[in-house]
Protein backbone atom coordinates (compact mmCIF):
# COMPACT_ATOMS: atom_id res chain seq x y z
CA UNK A 1 0.00 0.00 0.00
CA UNK A 2 3.19 2.04 0.77
CA UNK A 3 3.97 1.81 -2.54
CA UNK A 4 0.52 3.06 -4.34
CA UNK A 5 0.95 6.31 -2.22
CA UNK A 6 4.39 7.15 -3.40
CA UNK A 7 3.54 6.21 -6.53
CA UNK A 8 1.29 8.62 -6.53
CA UNK A 9 2.88 11.15 -4.89
CA UNK A 10 5.57 11.09 -7.79
CA UNK A 11 6.46 14.35 -9.37
CA UNK A 12 4.81 15.34 -12.82
CA UNK A 13 7.69 14.35 -15.73
CA UNK A 14 9.82 17.17 -16.96
CA UNK A 15 7.91 16.00 -20.49
CA UNK A 16 4.72 17.33 -19.22
CA UNK A 17 3.68 20.61 -20.59
CA UNK A 18 3.71 23.10 -17.88
CA UNK A 19 0.01 24.91 -18.21
CA UNK A 20 0.41 27.98 -19.77
CA UNK A 21 -1.16 31.29 -17.36
CA UNK A 22 -4.45 32.93 -18.47
CA UNK A 23 -4.03 35.32 -20.86
CA UNK A 24 -3.68 39.18 -19.46
CA UNK A 25 -6.41 40.88 -20.03
CA UNK A 26 -6.13 43.65 -22.84
CA UNK A 27 -5.56 47.01 -21.40
CA UNK A 28 -8.59 49.16 -21.05
CA UNK A 29 -8.79 52.34 -23.45
CA UNK A 30 -7.31 55.24 -22.51
CA UNK A 31 -10.98 57.10 -21.63
CA UNK A 32 -9.61 60.37 -23.63
CA UNK A 33 -9.33 58.48 -26.85
CA UNK A 34 -12.36 57.10 -26.19
CA UNK A 35 -14.16 60.86 -25.31
CA UNK A 36 -12.44 62.18 -28.82
CA UNK A 37 -14.05 58.79 -30.65
CA UNK A 38 -17.13 59.80 -29.23
CA UNK A 39 -16.93 63.18 -30.23
CA UNK A 40 -16.08 62.71 -33.65
CA UNK A 41 -18.76 60.21 -33.89
CA UNK A 42 -21.86 62.88 -32.85
CA UNK A 43 -20.05 65.65 -34.64
CA UNK A 44 -20.18 63.32 -38.09
CA UNK A 45 -23.63 62.39 -37.46
CA UNK A 46 -24.62 65.89 -36.41
CA UNK A 47 -23.38 67.86 -39.29
CA UNK A 48 -24.37 65.10 -41.69
CA UNK A 49 -28.12 65.11 -40.33
CA UNK A 50 -27.93 69.20 -40.65
CA UNK A 51 -26.68 68.85 -44.13
CA UNK A 52 -29.34 66.41 -45.44
CA UNK A 53 -32.25 68.88 -43.37
CA UNK A 54 -30.41 71.53 -45.61
CA UNK A 55 -30.68 69.74 -48.69
CA UNK A 56 -34.10 68.58 -48.51
CA UNK A 57 -34.83 72.48 -47.70
CA UNK A 58 -33.47 74.55 -49.89
CA UNK A 59 -30.77 72.49 -52.40
CA UNK A 60 -27.17 72.48 -52.07
CA UNK A 61 -27.06 76.36 -51.60
CA UNK A 62 -28.58 76.00 -48.39
CA UNK A 63 -26.21 73.12 -47.91
CA UNK A 64 -23.35 75.52 -48.61
CA UNK A 65 -24.46 77.52 -45.65
CA UNK A 66 -24.59 74.61 -43.27
CA UNK A 67 -20.83 73.85 -43.52
CA UNK A 68 -19.98 77.64 -43.54
CA UNK A 69 -21.87 78.87 -40.58
CA UNK A 70 -23.15 75.51 -38.33
CA UNK A 71 -20.08 72.92 -39.07
CA UNK A 72 -18.10 75.50 -36.72
CA UNK A 73 -20.65 76.06 -34.46
CA UNK A 74 -21.32 72.67 -34.16
CA UNK A 75 -17.73 71.57 -33.83
CA UNK A 76 -17.48 74.38 -31.07
CA UNK A 77 -20.30 72.92 -29.27
CA UNK A 78 -19.50 69.45 -29.44
CA UNK A 79 -15.92 70.45 -28.22
CA UNK A 80 -16.96 72.15 -25.15
CA UNK A 81 -19.34 69.33 -24.67
CA UNK A 82 -17.07 66.46 -24.80
CA UNK A 83 -13.97 68.61 -23.86
CA UNK A 84 -12.06 67.64 -27.56
CA UNK A 85 -10.91 69.80 -29.83
CA UNK A 86 -12.65 68.84 -33.61
CA UNK A 87 -11.95 69.75 -37.22
CA UNK A 88 -12.73 68.82 -40.75
CA UNK A 89 -9.37 69.32 -43.06
CA UNK A 90 -8.34 68.12 -46.30
CA UNK A 91 -5.97 68.64 -49.46
CA UNK A 92 -8.22 70.68 -51.05
CA UNK A 93 -9.27 73.27 -48.68
CA UNK A 94 -12.45 75.24 -48.83
CA UNK A 95 -11.52 77.60 -45.85
CA UNK A 96 -8.01 78.43 -44.81
CA UNK A 97 -9.37 78.35 -41.18
CA UNK A 98 -9.45 74.05 -41.70
CA UNK A 99 -5.90 73.37 -41.93
CA UNK A 100 -5.74 71.27 -38.76
CA UNK A 101 -3.62 70.51 -36.82
CA UNK A 102 0.33 69.45 -38.28
CA UNK A 103 0.02 65.70 -37.31
CA UNK A 104 -3.67 65.71 -39.42
CA UNK A 105 -2.15 67.40 -42.75
CA UNK A 106 1.00 65.04 -42.31
CA UNK A 107 -1.69 62.61 -42.37
CA UNK A 108 -3.41 63.97 -45.48
CA UNK A 109 -0.10 64.55 -47.10
CA UNK A 110 1.47 61.29 -47.03
CA UNK A 111 -2.23 59.40 -47.87
CA UNK A 112 -2.54 61.81 -50.87
CA UNK A 113 -5.36 62.11 -53.05
CA UNK A 114 -6.68 58.55 -53.65
CA UNK A 115 -10.02 56.73 -53.38
CA UNK A 116 -11.33 56.14 -49.46
CA UNK A 117 -11.49 52.50 -49.82
CA UNK A 118 -9.60 50.89 -47.67
CA UNK A 119 -8.33 53.63 -45.53
CA UNK A 120 -8.81 53.26 -41.90
CA UNK A 121 -9.65 55.50 -38.95
CA UNK A 122 -6.76 57.08 -36.58
CA UNK A 123 -6.84 55.84 -33.08
CA UNK A 124 -3.83 56.43 -30.87
CA UNK A 125 -2.89 59.01 -27.67
CA UNK A 126 0.58 60.60 -28.70
CA UNK A 127 2.24 63.13 -26.34
CA UNK A 128 -0.74 63.03 -23.91
CA UNK A 129 -3.36 64.19 -26.30
CA UNK A 130 -5.35 61.38 -27.90
CA UNK A 131 -5.99 61.78 -30.76
CA UNK A 132 -9.05 60.29 -34.01
CA UNK A 133 -8.88 60.94 -37.72
CA UNK A 134 -11.64 59.62 -39.49
CA UNK A 135 -11.17 59.50 -43.59
CA UNK A 136 -14.41 60.91 -45.41
CA UNK A 137 -15.45 59.29 -48.19
CA UNK A 138 -17.10 61.68 -51.14
CA UNK A 139 -20.74 60.34 -51.41
CA UNK A 140 -22.90 60.98 -54.58
CA UNK A 141 -24.63 64.01 -52.93
CA UNK A 142 -21.40 65.47 -52.11
CA UNK A 143 -20.74 66.42 -56.00
CA UNK A 144 -23.46 68.83 -55.43
CA UNK A 145 -20.58 71.10 -53.83
CA UNK A 146 -17.53 69.06 -54.24
CA UNK A 147 -17.88 68.03 -57.70
CA UNK A 148 -16.03 68.94 -60.87
CA UNK A 149 -16.71 72.93 -61.13
CA UNK A 150 -17.80 73.11 -64.62
CA UNK A 151 -20.62 70.71 -63.67
CA UNK A 152 -21.87 72.72 -60.34
CA UNK A 153 -25.20 74.80 -60.17
CA UNK A 154 -24.81 78.34 -61.06
CA UNK A 155 -26.54 79.22 -57.89
CA UNK A 156 -23.63 76.79 -56.04
CA UNK A 157 -21.12 78.17 -57.49
CA UNK A 158 -22.38 81.90 -56.68
CA UNK A 159 -22.83 80.73 -53.18
CA UNK A 160 -19.60 79.26 -52.57
CA UNK A 161 -17.80 82.57 -54.48
CA UNK A 162 -19.46 84.77 -51.73
CA UNK A 163 -18.53 82.58 -48.66
CA UNK A 164 -15.07 80.69 -50.23
CA UNK A 165 -13.49 82.94 -52.45
CA UNK A 166 -10.49 80.74 -52.21
CA UNK A 167 -11.93 77.37 -52.28
CA UNK A 168 -9.72 74.80 -54.05
CA UNK A 169 -12.62 71.57 -52.51
CA UNK A 170 -13.95 70.86 -56.65
CA UNK A 171 -13.27 68.48 -58.65
CA UNK A 172 -13.80 65.33 -56.62
CA UNK A 173 -15.43 61.78 -57.71
CA UNK A 174 -17.43 59.78 -55.60
CA UNK A 175 -15.62 57.84 -53.63
CA UNK A 176 -12.70 60.26 -53.41
CA UNK A 177 -11.16 60.67 -50.06
CA UNK A 178 -12.12 64.53 -49.31
CA UNK A 179 -10.48 65.08 -46.52
CA UNK A 180 -10.86 63.77 -42.39
CA UNK A 181 -12.56 65.02 -40.04
CA UNK A 182 -9.98 64.77 -36.38
CA UNK A 183 -10.45 65.20 -33.06
CA UNK A 184 -8.19 65.66 -30.27
CA UNK A 185 -8.38 65.32 -26.33
CA UNK A 186 -6.04 66.05 -23.96
CA UNK A 187 -5.02 62.68 -21.70
CA UNK A 188 -6.17 63.11 -18.08
CA UNK A 189 -8.30 65.84 -18.68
Amino acid sequence: MLWLLLACSEPASPSAAPVPPPPAAAPAPDPALARAAAAGQEFGATLKGRLQEAMAAGGPPQAVAVCSEAAPAVAAELGTKHGVTIGRSSLRLRNAANAGPEWVQAWLRATGERPAEGLTPVKEVVDGTARVLVPIAVEPVCLNCHGPAEGLAPEVKSSLAERYPRDQATGYAVGDLRGALWVEAPVGG
